[in-house]
């Protein structure tokens, strides 16, 4: 889904508006805290990476998810890109399908169960931290030094999906600008 945000959500300290809406942040606050109770499945036939993000759009997830792909084919590893279908990301689609061997599905789980069947030994997940039903093996969470966590609120009050303290169940962290040759910050 495109989203245009408003400016407010990328100042550095929330202003008037976004305190308006804090209290409209709390059913996502909640569906949040009880999600971490669903139980996620965990292949074994198969290695996950989860490159996501928590702020919304716009942090190179898909260019590290191209790049993954393409290290581990010069390992001599058999990987593949994974991608939700949404229809109004056929761009993304189509990027991803000219640099890798692409699985788009409307469900992930499908997606993953043919990337299974077709004897990949990586899926690169573009895509998919908030996934609620699987458990990835890695998951690595995009930002961008410019907009990095933006007025700090939770959507609609900010540009946040989860609290920024969320960041601690993530196993790496990455500066999705400069064309990843930024800093790069692993979780201990």
């Amino acid at each position: 889904m495109k989203l245009n945000k408003p400016n407010f959500w990328d100042y550095k300290k929330p202003n008037f508006l976004a305190y308006i809406l804090l209290p409209l942040t709390f059913p996502i606050l909640i569906r949040n805290f009880f999600a971490k109770s669903f139980s996620k499945e965990k292949f074994h036939k198969i290695k996950t990476v989860c490159v996501g993000n928590i702020y919304v759009g716009g942090t190179g997830k898909t260019p590290l998810s191209i790049k993954i792909n393409n290290l581990l084919k010069a390992q001599g590893l058999k990987s593949t890109v994974v991608k939700k279908f949404y229809n109004d990301q056929s761009d993304e689609q189509s990027l991803i399908k000219n640099y890798t061997n692409l699985i788009c599905k409307r469900n992930r789980l499908d997606a993953l169960n043919d990337a299974i069947n077709q004897k990949f030994e990586f899926a690169i997940f573009d895509d998919g931290l908030q996934e609620k039903t699987i458990s990835y093996d890695l998951k690595i969470v995009c930002f961008t030094n410019s907009q990095w966590k933006g007025n700090g609120f939770v959507i609609p009050a900010g540009p946040l999906r989860e609290k920024i303290e969320s960041l601690k169940n993530f196993d790496v962290i990455v500066d999705g600008s400069d064309n990843f040759r930024s800093r790069f910050l692993i979780n201990d």
